[in-house]
């Protein structure tokens, strides 16, 4: 095959998609620069003219992915709408898109348990990466006390892992509930089910209530406890000094 004079998006596009199914099937590492070629049905030396090397084109995918996900928390922090009601959006937006795009997941996911090297390098070519732009949605939310207080350090890195979940726990997903297939009714009960979790917890709202009441009347006569020892160990320390300072006046 003749070097092209000009990008052909659609070669572009299917070198994309055959490195996207090796990486996610083989791994980084197990997968050739003629394993790609091959199935992308091109030459290597095509492969080289558009990417450069195995590792640029891996950096491509793992870009594509993450700007897939910077897109919708952008989407989602335009709108404006109350926190519960812009997490709901971007919880939907991204099941859609996750399970939709097995391969990407699972190459981010290869990534991350290989100590995500490459995927830090892209999170550092921007002032503001998707954790802070999800984290900054959940900051102002609590703030306008339209969600409660929480870790807002950990809370996004929970609802993306809720999410990721359902890609790595495929092959018992589809045991477990026989679903081999994520169509559009599986996609939307993920979505609302991710939803409803993460808004309003496992917990019905009086037993959630009666949990954090406990928990309150527990630190309370934990520190009324506190007070009562300081009190007596103050009144005997009292005591004591005031015996010896009689001793040493005493004629």
């Amino acid at each position: 095959m003749a070097r092209p004079k000009t990008d052909d998006p659609e070669v572009r596009g299917n070198i994309i998609a055959a490195a996207e199914e090796l990486f996610a099937e083989r791994g980084f590492a197990g997968t050739s620069i003629r394993d790609i070629a091959q199935k992308a049905g091109v030459t290597g030396a095509m492969l080289h003219y558009y990417f450069g090397n195995k590792e640029k084109l891996y950096h491509a995918i793992l870009e594509k992915a993450v700007m897939g996900i910077r897109t919708l928390i952008s989407e989602t922090a335009a709108s404006r709408k109350p926190a519960p009601e812009q997490l709901a959006q971007f919880i939907e937006a991204d099941a859609n898109y996750i399970l939709k795009h097995a391969n990407l997941t699972r190459i981010v996911l290869r990534e991350m348990l290989s100590g995500g090297k490459e995927i830090t390098k892209i999170f550092q070519q921007y002032r503001v990466n998707n954790y802070a732009m999800l984290r900054g949605i959940m900051a102002e939310g609590a703030q306008r006390n339209e969600l409660r207080q929480m870790d807002i350090e950990l809370a996004p890195i929970s609802l993306m892992g809720m999410l990721m979940i359902f890609q790595a726990f495929r092959p018992v997903i589809s045991v477990a509930l026989k679903q081999t297939e994520y169509d559009e009714d599986f996609i939307q009960r993920v979505a609302a089910h991710t939803a409803d979790l993460f808004l309003n917890g496992a917990q019905n709202q009086p037993a959630a209530t009666k949990v954090v009441q406990t928990k309150n009347a527990t630190k309370a006569k934990a520190s009324k406890k506190a007070a009562t020892a300081d009190a007596i160990t103050h009144t005997v320390f009292k005591r004591k000094t005031s015996t010896k300072t009689a001793r040493k006046v005493r004629p």
